[in-house]
């Protein structure tokens, strides 16, 4: 195990550590794991809007596969704002025509 010094307050630090003992600062990005990933793929299915914010957090770090991840969160959110919106309109439409044919029903009884 190699040591090196936290580049923010000097502390001795292994070169495996993501945090600092010390100062508490980040010194590597700490490893994705696979429950994180669905976490992130769930809240951009379910959540669309909600699914864009860990998308560009995740697409902004060096790592490629934190790239990907990214990518797929953002194409995935984008995904499921168009279906969510697409089922919305079709609902608002067939209840339109439901209350049009109540009130058209309505008004061919003589009221």
């Amino acid at each position: 195990m190699e040591q090196t010094t936290c580049k923010f307050c000097g502390f001795p630090v292994s070169t495996n550590f993501y945090f600092c003992p010390n100062c508490g600062k980040k010194l590597n990005e700490p490893p994705i794991t696979t429950a994180k990933e669905i976490g992130v793929y769930l809240l951009s299915v379910f959540l669309p809007p909600l699914g864009l914010w860990p998308g560009i957090k995740y697409l902004l770090q060096k790592n490629e596969k934190a790239k990907r991840i990214g990518a797929i969160a953002i194409i995935l959110t984008i995904i499921s704002a168009v279906i969510t919106i697409w089922i919305s309109v079709v609902a608002i439409n067939n209840i339109n025509q439901g209350l049009n044919s109540q009130i058209n029903q309505y008004q061919n009884l003589g009221y």
